[in-house]
């Protein structure tokens, strides 16, 4: 009885989850055998298996649709079996069962063995000095040496995203680093202090140092055995770090073997410049020793600078608190309190007095003040720590990170007013002028926000936040509603995807296309289209439609298929203005009868090219013109006939009266004549 009751409800719990879902026809994703034990925070995991080799051991990681994947490093990992690293077998969307909709699926290698952290306030089996170099140290740079020559970066090491993958707990492996934007899982303890005072959404790709410094602080945690700093909150340990630095933070008094120490001092170091790279790591790894690193704290003020009930110390912690109270930083500044703390308490009379052209420059601003005083506490935080992220009214970002963020409100249905006016107001460019030679590569992430600045700028069909969507996440699929549930990634898979929504549309009145998924198309493109693309907002409807279909056209001989009937037929039901612009009354019942044929072939190129039949168009425009002329022409013989008659008319009428007037003056003449005869007489 028992065992059939335990039948009953795994039926029942087979029911609930609903059919497995199926990748790339390969990979069977059970929905009603979850891995709670292998779930990242933002990804469920399920247990998976390879219809060529059953025996193989996987799971699969459901992204949620809400949060743009990385997509490109599923691309670069994928098949990659690089020690250190979880082997991503297979990667794309699929429909998903238990949410109806399509979601992108990453298919992993099984560990065998446990996290080894269950999470931060967990303790955890130490590993002495001798096994880590062996276990961990070694393993993962060979993992950050893969991810380097691939030229992407991992984010997500963690000792909770860290697995055993045997049973002898002898291979570990980092695990999954694509289901979520960089450093979107990641506590900010692991995070440099940098990367910590950005929102976890907009952290952005960052650099193997980032990830070097991740290293060093999961090696703390697995030479501990658990978190040290598990008793404060992430605000604390930020403030902590910038006070001590992160080496003192995290590993305090605790002993610790000294070349550990080395180590750890080389990874944990605040200043990336003086971070060790992997060649340093790699070096130490081999037996050389290198001098330890001296971490130099920042510069402490001889008094602090009172702000919302505590005083500073530090430039960088300040800045970190007026960031938080935005409107309530500006007036100590416009007030000239921190110009005189700087030079003052500080003694940096240069940003002192950078500090205050700011703020004159704001005072002078004749329109728009508000917005020249909320740029200027914007470039006085950068004056204050030019290496933290973009901070702009509460919105604290990663220049690379400010797609993931808009990406995100996108699919939220958020407000995405602040990161449109931090553009249009080129706050990116405050930041970028302030790192100098910091970053050789701030000229060109610069001109891609100038141009973010054009697109927005422009608000027709293919532009505006949609352009600037598409264009700073690069993997990001179409969000068009005409879409429904499917997941598009790349352009050479739209035009299939519209065919299947229109193969279940029934009103086929609305264009084939909206912001969208012209904004889609800019992006995604390899050529300029942006003329066509302004076509499409043409206030004649027929160019409008035929700029579609030419983009269309142009994709499908490009990319195919070669047949799309469903969304043929849609383009034909919306052909009749482009139709109608012909005037030749045969030449349209000519295209209405050949239509239907090429929409049952289903091909957008013999469309295109029937409705813009360039020697079609001559001729009906020279037949047309012709007919105008010979238009003109009846006319103004009519005018002349109807002008000859009317100046007869008024001939005759002229000489009537002339003839009136003659015989009236004869008979006066006769008249009188015989009066007078009659008188004499």
């Amino acid at each position: 009885m028992a065992d059939a009751a335990a039948e009953v409800m795994v039926q029942e719990e087979r029911q609930a989850a609903g059919p497995p879902g199926v990748l790339r026809d390969r990979f069977i994703i059970r929905s009603n055998q979850p891995l709670a034990h292998l779930s990242a925070p933002n990804a469920e995991a399920f247990s998976a298996e390879d219809k060529r080799d059953p025996s193989r051991k996987l799971y699969a990681l459901i992204c949620r649709p809400e949060l743009p994947p990385r997509v490109n490093v599923m691309r670069a990992l994928k098949g990659v079996g690089a020690a250190g690293l979880q082997q991503l077998v297979e990667w794309g969307p699929m429909v998903w069962p238990p949410l109806g909709r399509q979601c992108m699926t990453v298919v992993y290698e099984r560990p065998a063995g446990e996290r080894a952290m269950a999470h931060l306030k967990a303790e955890m089996r130490r590993i002495d000095e001798f096994d880590i170099t062996r276990k961990v140290i070694e393993p993962a740079v060979l993992a950050i040496k893969e991810l380097t020559a691939r030229g992407i970066t991992h984010r997500a090491i963690r000792p909770t995203n860290l697995y055993y993958m045997d049973d002898k707990g002898e291979r570990l492996a980092f695990g999954d680093c694509v289901t979520v934007p960089p450093a979107f899982d990641q506590p900010s303890v692991f995070e440099t202090i940098e990367s910590g005072m950005a929102m976890p959404i907009a952290r952005g790709g960052g650099t193997f140092a980032d990830d070097l410094y991740s290293l060093g602080v999961t090696l703390v945690f697995l030479l501990l055995g658990r978190n040290p700093v598990a008793h404060l909150d992430d605000e604390a340990v930020l403030r902590a770090k910038i006070q001590q630095g992160s080496y003192s933070t995290l590993v305090g008094d605790a002993r610790l073997p000294l070349p550990m120490i080395e180590v750890l001092r080389g990874l944990l170091c605040d200043d990336e410049t003086q971070r060790w790279d992997i060649e340093s790591l790699d070096l130490w790894r081999q037996g050389r020793r290198l001098s330890p690193l001296q971490t130099r704290g920042e510069k402490r003020a001889a008094r602090g600078f009172p702000f919302q009930g505590k005083e500073y110390f530090h430039c960088r912690e300040l800045a970190v608190a007026m960031a938080r109270n935005w409107e309530l930083a500006i007036p100590p500044v416009l007030e000239g309190k921190l110009e005189l703390w700087l030079r003052r308490a500080v003694e940096d009379k240069e940003r002192a007095q950078a500090v205050s052209d700011v703020v004159r420059n704001a005072l002078s601003a004749i329109s728009d003040k508000r917005a020249a005083i909320d740029l200027m506490l914007c470039k006085t935080l950068t004056i204050l720590d030019r290496s933290a992220p973009i901070r702009y009214k509460g919105f604290h970002a990663m220049p690379d990170g400010i797609g993931s963020a808009l990406a995100a409100l996108v699919a939220q249905q958020g407000d995405t007013r602040l990161i449109i006016e931090m553009i249009l107001r080129e706050v990116p460019k405050l930041w970028f002028e302030a790192q100098g030679d910091a970053r050789p590569d701030t000229s060109m992430r610069e001109s891609n926000f100038r141009e973010l600045r054009g697109y927005l700028s422009q608000t027709g069909m293919g532009f505006g936040v949609e352009r600037c969507l598409y264009e700073m996440n690069d993997a990001l699929p179409c969000q068009s509603s005409l879409l429904g549930e499917q997941y598009v990634v790349d352009l050479k898979e739209l035009l299939p995807a519209l065919n299947e929504a229109a193969a279940k549309r029934e009103d086929l009145k609305a264009w084939p296309c909206d912001r969208h998924v012209a904004a889609f198309m800019g992006a995604r493109a390899r050529s300029d289209i942006d003329r066509n693309l302004l076509s499409l907002s043409d206030p004649d409807a027929g160019k409008g439609l035929m700029a579609l279909i030419n983009l269309f056209a142009v994709y499908q001989y490009r990319l195919g298929p070669e047949s799309l009937p469903s969304l043929a037929g849609w383009i034909g039901a919306l052909a009749e203005p482009v139709v109608n612009a012909y005037h030749s009354r045969e030449q349209r019942k000519e295209l209405a009868k050949e239509l239907p044929k090429m929409v049952r072939r289903g091909s957008l190129v013999e469309i295109y090219t029937l409705l813009d039949n360039p020697n079609a168009r001559q001729k009906d425009q020279t037949e047309f013109a012709w007919a105008q002329a010979q238009y003109q022409a009846a006319e103004e013989e009519i005018r002349r006939i109807h002008g000859d008659e009317e100046e007869r008319e008024r001939g005759v009428d002229r000489i009537g009266k002339q003839t009136a007037a003659v015989v009236g003056i004869i008979i006066g003449m006769v008249t009188t004549t015989i009066v007078v005869i009659m008188t004499v007489w």
